[in-house]
């Protein structure tokens, strides 16, 4: 990549109360392997707006970061020149815990979040992967969801309003501090799961919700993945105060179990919370449909079952090592187990190891391999199986020497051309993460 020092020149000019990151840290800024002429760590708000107006006026193409936790999702940038780092943005703004709302700039870590709402009873429905180094910014960026999406829905569902800095400097605002807002677009669900191509989210608003009296978590062993998902089904069905409902294939919750896995068995993994009384019926009623399937049951303590759901919050974004791709596919409820039959039989049938976390009652599953070369077909023939089962598949997570052969974002999209004039008329010269996005916008 070409220097621009009329680029670096601009950013720094407009950066005065911004930390211009040294020049040995811009590996930690690296995408895909690329890395950026400057790094910058602007302010506040207003400080960002100036650092995107100074890009745009040198045509440079800047990439948003938070802590980094989503990066290996998405196409490889077409360009970079510009981190446009927001972690030093981290102040919860206002938080008014009567109203059940709370305010916070983009770079805050939702640790951080969590923990000052935990003194006032309260918390944000959303568990990410890597929580603790997950910024609020990043979250709504890549719309990550994590297990309590069961119960919870995306992080879109929660968001009450956005301040979000544009390509060519300017700064908008969408919706607002209160549960109920005007009628009118909801441009913040529009940023949210951008990845970053549209503009820097700089603030957003939320609802928040009081913290469970109770909570526990408890595994059932199953022999087959057709049996764990008819008992899943049949817990979902019941109604009951079940926060996350994930299936671990056997590979899988020996790498997250570890000392509570037992063999070749299919773990179904169910965190529950509410009041007491409705966690231990949950619990009751779990039992009942679990051991009538034949599965041998067990409960996680606390701290066991913490160490546990952080494996599995983690389970979407690692990659085994540098051949590895972590695949997502959306199904109807109804066609995960024979999704899941079929493609445990692929991966066989081309000798790579497949590891799973299914959400059945979302239609969600997670599938991670790895083997290299024989990689990008396991992915084509799983896309095409999603497809031929009415749903479709995209790539968490990929190596980056594989990104090349592999469409990560899947099949063509029928949305693409809206898509596409949404970013004509927010982002007309591609400046804004360049082709990272579904159809290389």
């Amino acid at each position: 990549m070409r220097e621009n020092g009329t680029l670096k020149a601009s950013i720094r000019a407009a950066a005065s109360r911004a930390s211009i990151v040294p020049r040995r840290r811009l590996p930690d800024y690296a995408v895909d392997g690329l890395l950026p002429q400057i790094a910058v760590s602007p302010a506040d708000a207003e400080e960002t707006s100036e650092v995107l107006a100074a890009a745009a006026s040198c045509d440079g193409a800047v990439i948003p970061w938070g802590s980094g936790t989503g990066m290996t999702t998405g196409r490889i940038p077409r360009r970079y020149d510009v981190a446009l780092d927001v972690t030093r943005q981290n102040r919860i703004v206002e938080h008014v815990a009567e109203d059940l709302t709370v305010v916070v700039q983009a770079g805050a870590r939702l640790s951080e979040l969590q923990e000052h709402l935990a003194h006032r009873g309260q918390y944000l429905p959303l568990d990410p992967p890597l929580p603790e180094r997950a910024t609020i910014g990043g979250i709504l960026a890549s719309n990550a969801g994590g297990p309590w999406r069961h119960a919870h829905g995306w992080p879109r569902d929660w968001l009450l309003g956005m301040k979000v800095a544009l390509p060519d400097g300017s700064v908008i605002k969408s919706g607002g501090r209160v549960v109920k807002n005007v009628a009118g677009y909801d441009m913040g669900k529009l940023f949210t799961g951008s990845f970053g191509t549209l503009g820097v989210i700089v603030e957003a608003a939320f609802k928040v919700v009081p913290l469970p009296a109770s909570r526990a978590t408890a595994v059932a062993f199953f022999k087959s993945s057709a049996v764990a998902v008819r008992a899943a089904m049949a817990l979902h069905a019941r109604n009951l105060r079940v926060e996350s409902l994930d299936l671990l294939s056997a590979d899988a919750a020996n790498a997250v179990l570890v000392d509570h896995a037992k063999g070749n068995l299919w773990c179904l993994l169910v965190a529950i919370a509410g009041n007491r009384t409705a966690v231990e019926r949950t619990l009751r009623e779990m039992a009942g449909i679990c051991t009538g399937e034949g599965a041998a049951m067990a409960s996680l303590a606390p701290a066991q079952a913490e160490t546990v759901w952080q494996g599995v919050r983690g389970f979407g974004l690692q990659v085994a090592g540098d051949d590895g791709v972590t695949l997502r596919a959306a199904l109807l409820p109804s066609q995960v187990a024979p999704f899941l039959e079929s493609a445990e039989s692929t991966a066989r049938s081309r000798d790579l190891p497949l590891q799973v976390d299914a959400r059945p009652a979302l239609g969600t599953v997670y599938c991670k391999t790895a083997g290299g070369e024989r990689v990008p077909l396991l992915v084509r023939e799983l896309g095409e199986l999603a497809g031929r089962l009415g749903g479709g598949l995209v790539v968490e997570a990929c190596a980056t020497s594989l990104k090349p052969q592999i469409d990560v974002w899947g099949n063509s999209r029928a949305d693409l051309a809206l898509m596409t004039r949404v970013k004509d008329a927010l982002d007309a010269r591609r400046t804004m993460s360049p082709g990272r996005f579904v159809g290389g916008l």
